[in-house]
């Protein structure tokens, strides 16, 4: 995961709990939003590896799709060369074309299975599928060989947030996990802000807002996100104005 990109997830198929986060869940750059590719909204915000989701980027996605159907022609004619599984599966997954993207590196994975990075991959894949409890069987696996992965971690904590019905306290948990390993892991330390915000923990939310801070001020989500819990606070305060 390249920490230093902050993405956000651009959700149209998926849950209430996305689209309450305003467009500010940290998630992987190499992971689009949960079945984005499906979603019919704007593309701003997005990876700039994340297959288009309307208007001007239909050709674009045209195109990766070809690409990906000629990795897949290759692969399948040589189906005991994991590259060629590797290069289909990211093709399919360019293309938004996800379900086809598992199917490859999950062929990759049977040829190698002690390959960690497929394994995380297969994660991410399931996850942008909108197949969390899947994600979360090949997040675990990978952090059975990486127990101190905090991306990994981050990674698994966001597919208990987003499954139905939502497990906020067990994704909540994870972060903290990650944080204990490494106090300055931004990603977890901005989702954990935001399950905060959902749980009604604001002043743990303000508290991880300002380590964010503290390692970095002049993160540019920092903004957003001291809005989202001002909003939040607000909303509480008015719905129960003993809370």
């Amino acid at each position: 995961m390249n920490r230093e990109n902050v993405l956000f997830a651009v959700v149209g198929l998926l849950l209430g709990y996305v689209i309450a986060f305003h467009l500010v869940v940290y998630v992987n750059q190499n992971q689009p939003a949960p079945a984005a590719a499906a979603a019919g909204e704007s593309a701003a915000g997005l990876p700039a590896d994340h297959p288009p989701v309307s208007g001007e980027g239909r050709a674009d996605r045209q195109q990766f799709l070809a690409e990906a159907e000629k990795a897949a022609d290759a692969a399948r004619q040589s189906p005991d060369d994991f590259d060629a599984q590797l290069k289909a599966g990211e093709g399919y997954f360019r293309a938004g074309s996800f379900e086809d993207a598992i199917d490859f590196m999950t062929r990759a994975n049977r040829l190698r299975p002690d390959d960690y990075g497929t394994v995380v991959r297969l994660g991410n894949f399931y996850s942008s599928a909108g197949r969390f409890e899947d994600a979360a069987r090949w997040y675990t696996a990978a952090l059975s060989k990486r127990p101190d992965d905090c991306d990994a971690r981050s990674e698994l904590a966001l597919t208990f947030f987003l499954r139905k019905p939502s497990q906020p306290e067990k994704a909540i948990g994870e972060l903290r996990r990650c944080l204990d390993k490494d106090p300055n892991h931004v990603p977890s330390l901005h989702n954990l802000a935001l399950m905060l915000m959902e749980t009604k923990q604001y002043a743990e939310s303000e508290a991880a807002l300002a380590r964010i801070e503290k390692i970095d001020p002049t993160y540019e989500d920092l903004p957003r996100l001291r809005e989202r819990l001002r909003t939040a606070r607000a909303g509480s305060q008015q719905k129960s104005p003993t809370d």
